[in-house]
C-alpha cells in the first residue's frame, strides 16, 4: 500500500471518529469506576441556573466498581442550585429530586437529596469527618452521606458529597409533624417563602420552622412553638437545672454542643443550626454544613478572633447559658472523654488503626485529584467572584490537609485544658515502660497492673484487659491503659494471643504469620515482632519458641 493511500485511509478514520456522536462515548461514563457517580442530564442540555430555579433532568447514580448497589435511573427529576453563600461560588452545590422515593446507594428511600460541593474546604473532607463523628457520638438524626463524582451533561463538576437533605422522614428527622413535633433552624438568611419565622431572646435570634411548612402550619401551632421557646429561654435564665430540663433534652443538646464546639463551626449563631421539638422538649440536631469549620475561615471576613483557640458555639445564646450549668457541662465532659480515642484517631494513628484523614484520602484520593485537576478546582485558589469566607489556602492539597490535621490536634488539647480534663498519659521519672505513640512497651510476663500504674505520673490511670484488672493481675498483650480518655495498648512481647503467657500457641501464630497463613492485627503484630525490626520472620519465631523452652529470655535488657 503506497503512502498516498495510507494517508487517505488515516484521514477517513479521523473523520469517522470526529463524526461519531458524543452520546456513543458518553455511554462509558455510566460504567462503574473507582467511586460512585451522579450523572445529571438537563432537559435540552441547558445550564443549571444560578438563581436556584429548578430545571427538569434525567439522573443516573452509579455505584463504584464492585459496589453493592445497582444503577439508579430517574427520568422525571429536577435539579437546582442550593445553599446560601455557597450558591454564589463557582463550584455549585445542588439539590436533586426524583419523582418517587428512591434508594440512593443504600441510604434509604427519599425523593430529595443534596449534593454538597465542599467548595470552601480545600481538603474536601470536613463535612464527612463531622458526620461520622456526630453519628458515633449520637447526635440525633445525623445525615448519611457518600462521596461521589458529579457530572452535568457529561462534564465533570468535581468531588461532591451526596447527603440526606434535612427534612422530616423515617430515615431522616423522624418526628411526627402531625402530632405537635417540629423542625427548627436558627437562620438569619433571606426568608424562605415556605417557612414561618419568629424571633426570640429579645429579638436577637431568628428561627424558621422548617417543617411543617407554612401552608400546613396553623396559628395554634405557631403559638405553641413560640410559647415553648419563650418558656425554654426563661428556664435558661432561671438558674435552675430542673427548670431547664423541663424544656431541653440535656443529652442531645450536650452532644450537639460538643460537636459544634470541638469542630468550631463558624456559622453556629447565624445559619444551618438546627433543633427539633419532640415530646414537648427541644432537642439538639441534626448537624449540617461544616465546610467553614476547624480553622477554615477568613480572618479578614470574620475577624481575627476566629483564628484563635477560644470557645465559639457559646455565641449561640442557648449554649452560652447551658454551659453555666455544671450538670450540662458534666455531660459534655463525659462525652468528650468517651470520644477521645475517636478524636485522636481523626488526626493520627492510634489503637483504632489508621487515622480518619488518611483513611478518607486513601479511599477517595483519586476523586480529590480529579476535582483539583480535571474539574479545575485548584486547592490554592479561592473559587468565588466576590468574597472569601475560607482561610487563605496553602499552595498544595497536602499542605491544606496538614493544617487541618494540626488544627484538630491543637483544638483537642486546648479543650481538654480549658475544661480541666486529663486524657493523655505521662510517665514518671525512671519508668521502665516506654511510650511509642499510643502503645506501651517494656512489660514482661510478670508485670502486674499495679506495676504499670505505679510508673504513670498522671493520676487516675487504670488497666483494662477484658475487664478492669486488679493491682496484682498480670497484664496481657493488648490490655488498655487509660486515664479515662485516650487508650494506650500494652504490647507484651511474645504474648501474641493475649492470654498473659508465652507458650506454643504464640510461636505457632508467629510462624503462621511468617508463612502468610494468618494475618495478625496491629497489636498482635507488634507483640510478635520480638527484635523490633518491623517484620515478622523466622528469627521472631525462634526467639518466642526458645523463650517457651527456657533457653532464651526475650525480656532481657
Amino acid at each position: 500500500m503506497n503512502r498516498r493511500i495510507s494517508f487517505i485511509l488515516l484521514i477517513a478514520l479521523l473523520v469517522g471518529v470526529l463524526a461519531t456522536p458524543a452520546s456513543v462515548f458518553a455511554e462509558d461514563i455510566k460504567d462503574p469506576s473507582d467511586i460512585a457517580k451522579v450523572l445529571i442530564y438537563t432537559e435540552n442540555g441547558v445550564d443549571i441556573p444560578a438563581n436556584k430555579s429548578k430545571v427538569n433532568c434525567e439522573i443516573y447514580i452509579v455505584d463504584e466498581k464492585g459496589g453493592a448497589y445497582e444503577t439508579v435511573h430517574g427520568e422525571n427529576c429536577t435539579v437546582n442550585v442550593r445553599g446560601n453563600s455557597t450558591s454564589s461560588a463557582y463550584k455549585k452545590p445542588y439539590n436533586i429530586k426524583f419523582d418517587s422515593k428512591t434508594d440512593v446507594l443504600g441510604m434509604g428511600k427519599n425523593k430529595k437529596w443534596s449534593l454538597l460541593a465542599n467548595c470552601y474546604d480545600k481538603t474536601l473532607i470536613r463535612n464527612a469527618v463531622v458526620m461520622d463523628f456526630a453519628r458515633e457520638l449520637g447526635v440525633p438524626y445525623t445525615p448519611d452521606y457518600r462521596f461521589v463524582d458529579v457530572y452535568v451533561n457529561d462534564k465533570l463538576q468535581g468531588s461532591y458529597v451526596i447527603i440526606d437533605s434535612i427534612e422530616v422522614g423515617e430515615t431522616r428527622v423522624d418526628i411526627d409533624v402531625d402530632n405537635n413535633e417540629y423542625l427548627l433552624e436558627l437562620d438569619w438568611n433571606p426568608q424562605d417563602p415556605d417557612c414561618y419565622y419568629f424571633y426570640s431572646w429579645n429579638e436577637s435570634m431568628k428561627f424558621a420552622i422548617n417543617e411543617p411548612e407554612l401552608e400546613d402550619l396553623s396559628e395554634t401551632q405557631k403559638k405553641y412553638v413560640t410559647d415553648l421557646v419563650s418558656k425554654a429561654e426563661n428556664a435558661l435564665r432561671s438558674g435552675s437545672i430542673a427548670e431547664v430540663e423541663k424544656y431541653f433534652d440535656i443529652e442531645s443538646m450536650a452532644k450537639f454542643y460538643l460537636t459544634l464546639e470541638f469542630f468550631r463551626n463558624i456559622d453556629v449563631a447565624t445559619s444551618s443550626t438546627r433543633f427539633h421539638i419532640k415530646n414537648g422538649k427541644i432537642y439538639g440536631g441534626p448537624v449540617w454544613d461544616f465546610d467553614l469549620s476547624s480553622g477554615n475561615y477568613n480572618v479578614d471576613y470574620y475577624g481575627k478572633g476566629t483564628l484563635e483557640q477560644q470557645f465559639h458555639a457559646t455565641s449561640m445564646k442557648w449554649f452560652r447559658e447551658l454551659v453555666k450549668y455544671d450538670d450540662f457541662q458534666s455531660v459534655v465532659n463525659e462525652n468528650f472523654l468517651k470520644m477521645q480515642d475517636t478524636i485522636v484517631n481523626l488526626y493520627t494513628d492510634n489503637t483504632l488503626g489508621l487515622n480518619k484523614i488518611d483513611t478518607l484520602i486513601d479511599k477517595y484520593g483519586a476523586s480529590f485529584e480529579r476535582n483539583n485537576t480535571d474539574a479545575g478546582w485548584a486547592p490554592n485558589v479561592v473559587h468565588h467572584a466576590s468574597m472569601q469566607l475560607e482561610r487563605h489556602p496553602d499552595k498544595t492539597y497536602e499542605e491544606n490537609v496538614e493544617f487541618y490535621r494540626n488544627w484538630l490536634k491543637e483544638r483537642n488539647e486546648w479543650l481538654l485544658e480549658e475544661w480541666g480534663l486529663t486524657s493523655f498519659i505521662e510517665l514518671g521519672d525512671g519508668a521502665d515502660i516506654t511510650l511509642d505513640g499510643y502503645y506501651i512497651y517494656g512489660t514482661t510476663d510478670k508485670t502486674t497492673a499495679g506495676d504499670i500504674v505505679s510508673q504513670i505520673a498522671t493520676k487516675g490511670a487504670s488497666v483494662i484487659g477484658g475487664s478492669e484488672l486488679k493491682e496484682g493481675d498480670i497484664v496481657p498483650n493488648g490490655s488498655i491503659v487509660t486515664v479515662g480518655g485516650v487508650s494506650y495498648a500494652v504490647i507484651l512481647k511474645g504474648d501474641v494471643n493475649g492470654d498473659a503467657k508465652i507458650d506454643q500457641y504464640d510461636y505457632l501464630l508467629v510462624m503462621r504469620e511468617y508463612f502468610d497463613t494468618v494475618t495478625l492485627n496491629e497489636v498482635q503484630f507488634r507483640s510478635a515482632d520480638i527484635n523490633g525490626d518491623g517484620i515478622i520472620n523466622q528469627y521472631d519465631y525462634i526467639l518466642v519458641k526458645r523463650h517457651y523452652f527456657k533457653t532464651y529470655d526475650i525480656y532481657k535488657k
